[in-house]
Formats: structure tokens, sequence, C-alpha cells
């Protein structure tokens, strides 16, 4: 039945390559579409979340809900320390408290944010954005925002006087320099926040090894579902955890649409090429009448006929799938390898917009779905598309299709 097959497939080899070529075609653009999709869905996630968020974080459930201060994790360390025990996973300690930032006569309303700058600048890319002086090393230094040093008239070295309300209503009052000064290019950060050492912060806040959240950051973003089910396990009390999906759901719901809007696309080019397909059988079935007829009067039912032509266009839409994924397998792996500068997406212009933190190539990642979607699509469209070609082959007389020229 192959040699059959492949036989009857040479008959016209011009169309049974541009029939190919078209299947092929088709399997390496939509292939190599979607593994561009998933690189730079990967990248907007790992940018976003790197940023600042981080890819998940552990909180007291009633915090998420409603953030007040008293509403703590603790034994912070010792819960730090067992969750690093997973595999690929980083966790950050991190307090927080409204407070009001005063110097000389100035005071504003801003958020005192406790950090692990050793841990946070190997992860985050906000501490890259220091635009004076340094981040901070001693236990009294503070990064401010743009912002609050502008409208505070604030330099690198002056001192920053903080004051809020600890645990239990206590007041608590911090004087930080000013070590470095960030600008973030988020209003609301600039503004209002002051970064300093958790120990600084936690001690003038009167908390004791406490922590208002945990940021996570995992080695490989595909391995976050893994492994936050192992933290899962290791929560106990009111802890929750929460993953990117629910910090920043405004990106899920933007890659959501993004794929929705590709999948339509996608579709009306692979229904275009199977239209080409039951072009291509619709002439075989003119062309090969007269064969059809010998076969019928020789004894084959119409199924078999059918059944010959169901396997020559399963075979023909085999060869353009290898075709396709010829070309598209080397040119993934190669780009994957070696990525492509964002200032060649569509102009300069559009690179500045589509970087984030220190991502400055897209690298296309070839996925299972990505790979295999346009294939199956494909071998179950020219199976059907040779079908409603063929099945009028029930309705030839052996007799009459014999006298066909």
């Amino acid at each position: 039945m192959i040699r059959l097959a492949w036989r009857n497939l040479q008959r016209n080899k011009s169309r049974t390559w541009l029939t190919a070529g078209g299947i092929g075609f088709s399997v390496l653009l939509v292939s190599f579409a979607m593994s561009m999709q998933s690189g730079s869905y990967e990248i907007m996630i790992d940018s976003a979340t790197r940023y600042f968020s981080g890819h998940g974080q552990v909180s007291d459930a009633s915090y998420i809900d409603q953030p007040r201060f008293e509403r703590t994790v603790p034994n912070a360390t010792a819960l730090q320390a067992e969750l690093e025990t997973i595999d690929g996973l980083s966790v950050m300690p991190r307090v927080q408290a409204f407070a009001v930032v005063s110097m000389g006569e100035k005071s504003l309303g801003g958020m005192a944010m406790g950090v692990d700058f050793a841990a946070e600048t190997r992860f985050l890319d906000i501490y890259d954005n220091v635009i004076e002086g340094q981040i901070p090393r001693a236990s009294d230094e503070a990064l401010i925002g743009s912002s609050m040093a502008r409208n505070l008239g604030a330099r690198v070295g002056d001192e920053l006087i903080v004051l809020g309300s600890g645990k239990q209503g206590a007041v608590a009052a911090a004087i930080f320099i000013i070590a470095g000064i960030v600008e973030t290019g988020q209003v609301e950060l600039d503004r209002t926040l002051v970064f300093a050492p958790i120990a600084g912060v936690a001690e003038a806040f009167y908390l004791q090894d406490e922590a208002h959240m945990l940021l996570l950051m995992v080695e490989n973003l595909s391995q976050l579902g893994a492994i936050g089910a192992q933290i899962e396990t290791k929560l106990t009390g009111p802890l929750a955890l929460q993953t990117w999906q629910e910090l920043m759901p405004m990106i899920e719901q933007s890659i959501e649409l993004d794929k929705a809007g590709a999948q339509l696309f996608y579709s009306l080019l692979l229904i275009l090429v199977v239209f080409a397909v039951v072009n291509t059988f619709v002439m075989v079935l003119f062309e090969r009448t007269r064969e059809f007829g010998l076969f019928m009067a020789l004894g084959m039912r119409p199924w078999q006929v059918i059944g010959q032509v169901q396997f020559e266009a399963l075979l023909l839409s085999l060869l353009g799938i290898g075709l396709g994924l010829a070309l598209a397998l080397p040119l993934i792996n190669y780009l994957s390898a070696v990525g492509i500068p964002l200032e060649y997406m569509g102009g300069e212009e559009a690179a500045r917009q589509m970087q984030m933190g220190s991502f400055d190539r897209l690298f296309p990642k070839a996925t299972l779905a990505s790979l295999l979607t346009a294939p199956m699509v494909m071998i179950v469209g020219t199976q059907l598309a040779a079908l409603v070609s063929t099945v009028r082959v029930r309705g030839i007389h052996p007799v009459s299709a014999l006298r066909v020229e």
C-alpha cells in the first residue's frame, strides 16, 4: 500500500510537492510563531516578577485581604530555612509599614520597607535603577525613590526620620542616612517607598523574628507549579501562598488575550492550507476516475478505494510535516541559543517598549504544543479534505468510469 500510494503521489510531482510545500510552510510558520510566543510570554512574566514582586509570596492569609501591620508571618527565619530546602527556590523576607517620612520641615506619607539587600539585588531588577549613591550596606542606611527625594529636597548623605506605629500601638521611630536614590519609573513607588535593611526596620517597629511576606524566586519558572505544591505542604496555620498569577492578574489576562488572537490567525492559516489540499484531491478524483472504475470492476469496494486515497493523503501530510519540522527545529534551536535582539522586533522605539528589566533579547522556546499543534491539525485536516473530495467515489459506476478519457 505504501509503494502504491507513493507511486500515485509521483504521478504529478509538481502538484504533490506544491501541496506538501504548502503544508510544510504552514507547519514551519505556526511552529515558529508559537515558539516565539512561548519565549515572549516567559520574558514578560520573568521581567514583571523579577522587577519587584517575585515569582510568589508567602504571607498571612488575612494580610492578603487587608494588609495590617500586626498580621505577620511568625518565626520567619525558621520558615525561610525550611522553604529553602526545596531545590530551585530562593526565599527573601520583607517587612513593610506605613510611616511619616520627614527631613527638616518637610514631611510625607510613605512606606518603610525592610528588605534583605544582599539577596534581593541578586534576583530583582529594581535595584538596577539607582541613579545616585549606592545600595545600602549598613543597618542605618536607606534607599529612597526619586520623587520622594525631590519632594523632600533630599540628597545622598542626608538624614531621614521615619515615624510610625509599631506592634501593639507603640511609637516607632528610626533615623536613616540616605545611601542612594532609585528611579523605578513607577510613580507610586518613587513617591512613597523607603527601602532599608530589614534588621533596622524590624528593630524600629518592634518586630521579633517576623515578616509581612516571604518573597519567592524560582530558578526555572516552568517548575513554579511543582515547587508551589511543595511549599503548600510546609505552610501551617493561616499562612497562604500567592503566585505571580494572583499577584499580577493583568499579566495573565493579557497573555490569554494574546493567545486567543494568535489562535484565530493560526486557524485561518491552516484552514486555507486545508482548502488547497481539498483542491488537490478534487483534481485527483477527476484525473483518476478511470482508474477507480477499473479497481471497482476488479472487485474493490468503494470504501476500499476511498481508504487508498486516504492513505495517500496521510503520506502527503507526513511529507509536508516532515519538511516543515525539518526547517523549523534547527531555526528554533539556533534562535533559542543566540536570541533575537529586541531592536530587530519592530525598530528602536518598539524595542524600548518591549524591553523590560535586564532582558534585551527574545528567545523562542520550543514546547510540545508549539511543535505538535500544526502537525496534528494538518494530519486531521488533510484526511478530512481527502474524504470530502473522494466521497463521491461511491457514486462511480465501473462501466461508465472505464469509458472516461
